[in-house]
């Protein structure tokens, strides 16, 4: 990785909560574990520093599972990197260093595990602090550069957007400026919006009409969906309110997406994939989204705040089913609930990484407690789910303040 001569960073911290359940009358009701979960390894990936909060990867990458951790610190030290390590051991196997002039909170971004030109070779991309989108073969060797107008914020997004015989990577940097980039080195097409953006971008046909739209929130509370030559299919405003976090997935199984925009003053914004906005609720602050799963089904959208609750929120009408409560004291914020099926009945179950070392799994038709563990260290980042090991069930992975990683196994 190359230094640069000068660096904008703006740090966006958010923090995490405690577990408590609301029923369907939204009264908080309780329940004791059901199962266990066990670490199993812990990275020797310690460093100065306290606020780690981009995301890992987990993917397998000619024919190893492994763990790409996105290390950042508050300090200037060279300690900065992106390492890989082993899934099964947590043993580094390679790591990319950023110079100690980048080494700041944002150093590298969300990862992304993906064979972005098409060659049969699954690649890892990251974005950096050095102004760059970097594509890394399998065992580390920088194999494609991007420049950006600014650091990287959120994860690169591999799909086909145009259209044509390969994919693209379609990347976002802090300062708003929206790009696919194409797998030789080009730009199929870009735009700057007015706005930073740190919720990742979501691409798909969110709209069932056969086409992939690019869809965007930023801090001036603008929604915009791009079509694939970068033309505006639609833009929603969301009452001036900046969206950190974009949950996404088709909650009412009608095809269209459905989206849940949350924002640090606490709304939760839903819009279809037609630019329709469909209700607003206020949590606490600091909202964050991600998980969505069919309504009819227990589902619905599942958001998490900065008095440490996650709550199941019903996809037509916004409604509080539940409530569960997972931190133990205060927290900064509550990195949102992903869903994956860690315990291989072929159901998702909710997995939730709190600010203050918690970790936990909750059904997520009742919002019960299924197993939980807690550690010192805090977090910052949602975990990342992945069957790494073949057993038919998800192994949990998350990278902790310090820049460590663990990975959880549950058992019930």
């Amino acid at each position: 990785m190359r230094a640069v001569t000068a660096l904008a960073a703006a740090a966006v911290l958010v923090a995490l909560g405690a577990v408590v359940v609301l029923g369907a009358s939204g009264a908080l009701v309780g329940g004791g574990d059901a199962g266990e979960v066990t670490a199993t390894w812990t990275s020797d990936s310690a460093i100065p520093s306290d606020s780690n909060h981009h995301e890992p990867a987990v993917g397998g990458v000619d024919g190893d599972q492994r763990v790409f951790a996105p290390i950042s610190s508050t300090r200037a030290v060279d300690a900065c990197a992106l390492v890989a390590f082993d899934a099964t051991d947590g043993a580094e196997r390679w790591r990319d260093a950023v110079p100690s002039a980048n080494c700041t909170v944002h150093a590298v971004a969300d990862v992304a595990v993906a064979d972005y030109d098409r060659d049969g070779t699954t690649e890892v991309l990251a974005t950096t602090t050095e102004r760059e989108v970097v594509a890394y073969a399998p065992g580390g060797a920088v194999e494609r550069e991007w420049s950006l107008s600014a650091y990287g914020y959120t994860k690169p997004i591999v799909a086909n957007v145009t259209g044509d015989a390969t994919p693209e990577v379609v990347v976002v940097d802090s300062q708003g400026l929206v790009q696919v980039l194409e797998g030789d080195g080009g730009v199929a097409w870009r735009d700057a919006r007015d706005g930073y953006v740190w919720g990742t971008p979501v691409v798909a046909d969110v709209d069932d009409d056969g086409r992939v739209e690019v869809v965007v929130a930023d801090s001036t509370g603008t929604m915009t969906a791009y079509d694939a030559t970068g033309g505006v299919d639609w833009t929603t405003e969301l009452d001036g309110e900046a969206v950190t976090w974009l949950g996404h997935g088709d909650a009412d199984a009608d095809g269209v997406t459905e989206f849940y925009a949350g924002t640090p003053a606490g709304s939760v914004f839903a819009v279809d994939g037609t630019g329709e906005r469909a209700w607003t609720t206020t949590r606490s602050d600091l909202t964050a989204t991600a998980a969505v799963l069919r309504d009819d089904a227990g589902g619905g959208a599942f958001v998490a705040s900065d008095d440490g609750t996650v709550a199941r929120l019903d996809a037509e009408t916004g409604d509080v089913a539940w409530e569960t409560a997972v931190a133990s004291d205060a927290v900064q914020m509550m990195p949102p609930p992903v869903a994956g099926d860690v315990d291989g009945d072929g159901d998702p179950e909710l997995v939730v990484a709190a600010n203050d070392g918690t970790v936990a799994v909750l059904d997520p038709t009742t919002g019960r407690t299924l197993a939980s563990t807690t550690h010192d260290d805090r977090v910052f980042a949602a975990p990342v789910l992945a069957d790494v090991d073949d057993d038919g069930s998800d192994e949990l992975f998350v990278q902790y303040a310090d820049g460590t990683v663990r990975r959880f196994d549950y058992a019930d």
